[in-house]
């Protein structure tokens, strides 16, 4: 019964000291350095039990890539969640203005919370995400494609990438890409994608509405906002004296992207994105009450480093109502109809973000990153030039196939580009 009760004080942080013929109960706290507990077994033995050392430490520890608010938290859980049979529980406090984490407690257990806290305070890799939000017109993508013998797409996600890998019709264009410091994989299809969208862009196909970028921690949600601020008629009243006032509200409006990148080992980055467009469909000045759309799109996405996510599918439709009015004149009984003017005007946009993360090495920094796009870009312009000529030297050779003609028809050329790309 002895031993039941004595390993039942010691799991809640008491022992038994002989003093003379009484056992006293005595918190281990109170205990001074080294205890030596005698006591007697049925066969009148003496056993010795040596509680360790009780010594306290106190640490301050002044910490460089985490937050001290964030750390505290995973320690505070650590040590709820293990157990202390001969010594008091480390106790944890923070200075979140220095950044400062304290420990104190038994010398041993502050040893083994400062060994995790060396594992946790370490340098993040960071990812610079590069988004462009363009606006497309399906039927000059087409044209383009046909024009230039290229297999069209359209403004979807699916249509723009086998525009940019049919772009040089099959045949090999030969880049060096020896001096792109930056370890993209799949270069050439980078390539072949910035070229579309450069070749799209100069012949009004398309048109880049924004290039926000980015810079994120691993693991972090990061946002990008672009859009405008509008003013909405909200109310109109006329005093006594015949005195119009008009009441407004600002508005936000336009397109919100959500990134939460995360690396892995083999050098590539799950996306986690989440794109909001917002806006006002229908503006209507007589009842004051705007109707608004919003469009919202979730995905994950694993890619390369280098590789491009593009997200399809917001189209905006906005179809505007207003009128125009002489004052005084427009608010007369049944004559005040011809002094106003009713505007009615329909939009439609076709908006694709094309987000690439760049992941950005450990020795280097932001600088470097945008020093080695501008080298990407500029492949990119050689890339499309040696594709044009291509394509150029292409039409000729197509146009020397018929010789029978003086003239080659649009008839003709139709049939020999179809036959030629597409098997028809």
């Amino acid at each position: 019964m002895l031993n039941i009760l004595k390993f039942s004080l010691e799991d809640n942080g008491y022992i038994l000291v002989e003093h003379g013929n009484i056992l006293r109960v005595v918190k281990s706290d109170d205990l001074p350095e080294k205890i030596i507990l005698k006591e007697k077994s049925f066969r009148k033995l003496e056993k010795k039990v040596v509680v360790g050392s009780l010594n306290n430490s106190t640490e301050v520890i002044s910490l460089i890539n985490i937050e001290a608010k964030s750390l505290e938290n995973i320690l505070k859980t650590l040590i709820t969640q293990k157990e202390y049979k001969n010594s008091k529980r480390p106790s944890i406090a923070i200075d979140e203005e220095n950044n400062w984490i304290i420990i104190d407690g038994v010398e041993k257990e502050v040893n083994y919370l400062k060994q995790i806290i060396s594992k946790l305070d370490i340098l993040k890799s960071q990812v610079y995400v590069k988004a462009k939000i363009v606006e497309v017109d399906d039927n000059l993508v087409e044209d383009i494609g046909f024009r230039f013998g290229i297999l069209g797409g359209k403004a979807h996600s699916g249509g723009l990438y086998t525009f940019s890998s049919n772009l040089n019709g099959g045949n090999a264009i030969a880049i060096d890409t020896s001096l792109l410091g930056l370890k993209i994989p799949n270069v050439t299809s980078s390539l072949a994608l910035g070229a579309s969208l450069s070749l799209l862009n100069k012949t009004y196909a398309l048109d880049i509405i924004s290039e926000p970028s980015i810079l994120c921690l691993n693991n972090k949600e990061s946002s990008i906002y672009v859009g405008e601020t509008v003013s909405i008629q909200t109310a109109s009243t006329t005093t006594d004296g015949g005195t119009t006032k008009n009441s407004f509200q600002r508005e936000d409006i336009g397109l919100t992207l959500n990134v939460k990148p995360r690396i892995s080992s083999d050098n590539k980055v799950t996306l986690d994105i989440n794109t909001i467009i917002e806006g006002i469909k229908n503006i209507n000045t007589v009842s004051f009450n705007p109707d608004t759309s919003k469009k919202e799109i979730k995905t994950t996405a694993i890619v390369n480093n280098g590789e491009s996510v593009i997200i399809g599918g917001l189209i905006e439709s906005k179809n505007e109502k207003s009128i125009e009015k002489i004052p005084y004149a427009s608010d007369i009984p049944l004559i005040g109809e011809l002094f106003k003017n009713r505007l009615q005007n329909s939009k439609n946009k076709n908006l694709i973000v094309i987000v690439t993360p760049y992941i950005i090495p450990k020795d280097k920094d932001l600088t470097y990153v945008r020093n080695e796009l501008s080298k990407l870009k500029g492949l990119e312009d050689e890339f499309l030039e040696k594709v044009l000529v291509n394509l150029r030297d292409k039409k000729k050779k197509r146009i020397k196939k018929v010789d029978s003609f003086e003239q080659i028809t649009d008839a003709q050329r139709h049939n020999i580009i179809m036959k030629e790309y597409f098997g028809i």
